[in-house]
């Protein structure tokens, strides 16, 4: 029997999430052509779940690479994208091997989407992740960071609804978000995420409810650790890549690369 929450069983997650990769994909290599077109097509995906971006991008020329923390996940994502070299690992201590060369980064586009990055348990972790990932970006090469921003005190409790569907399964999430409550220490900085999973099987209905807490992040906040990372703004977009700057509250693709 597979826990209760979305990550622990692969399968349902990737069926949730298939739905407008295709979209991502070619927004993610837009990406690398029109700020990275001088770095290698070599991909990085931090928190990589199921794996689900990289045959696209590898349909498209890239060499594909990621790593995750959960074991099952990188099981699935292993089988599903044979074409990738995939690790277990944690976000600020995951391996680099292949990802360098004679000490220069190798990485053209690396990318973390829809918030992943946020599952970090501190700023510490966060700059130590964000440097890693620095070590292994060529000199022209980008991180893309999809982070929503918060501002504290003036955000009400969100819902959103995901769907999906693969040969009979089909899975409905509706998941609720409680912003944070301040924006000092840890504990006041994370948003309470509660999930509830519909599954059917032909007549079989399986509920599924989990929660778990994501790491806020101001505007300010978000830039300090970029800076601190050694990190710069080459530029923010859209989900769809065009140019979009979402000021102190919102979601954007951030557009990272290397300060020095």
């Amino acid at each position: 029997m597979p826990g209760t929450h979305l990550y622990s069983d692969p399968e349902i997650y990737d069926i949730l999430h298939a739905p407008g990769t295709a979209d991502e994909v070619r927004t993610l290599a837009d990406v690398h052509r029109r700020f990275a077109s001088d770095a290698p097509k070599i991909a990085l995906e931090p928190a990589c779940g199921s794996g689900r971006y990289f045959p696209g991008l590898a349909r498209r020329g890239f060499e594909v690479h990621g790593f995750d923390a959960n074991a099952d996940m990188v099981r699935y994502a292993r089988k599903a994208a044979a074409q990738a070299t995939i690790r277990f690992g944690r976000f600020d201590t995951f391996s680099t091997a292949g990802l360098k060369r004679r000490g220069e980064g190798r990485v053209g586009l690396a990318f973390c989407p829809i918030n992943s990055i946020r599952h970090v348990a501190s700023d510490t972790e966060m700059v130590r992740h964000l440097k890693r990932v620095k070590s292994c970006l060529h000199p022209q090469g980008v991180y893309v960071v999809g982070i929503s921003l918060s501002a504290y005190g003036l955000e009400m409790p969100t819902e959103d609804i995901w769907t999906g569907s693969r040969r009979g399964v089909r899975v409905k999430q509706v998941v609720s978000f409680i912003p944070a409550t301040g924006d000092r220490t840890a504990r006041e900085r994370a948003e309470q995420v509660h999930s509830v999973l519909e599954i059917r099987k032909g007549r079989n209905v399986e509920t599924r409810s989990s929660s778990y807490t994501l790491l806020s992040y101001s505007r300010e906040q978000w830039e300090a650790v970029i800076r601190r990372a050694g990190l710069r703004v080459v530029a923010r977009t859209q989900e769809q890549g065009r140019a979009y700057d979402p000021g102190e509250i919102g979601y954007a693709l951030w557009v990272l690369g290397r300060a020095n």
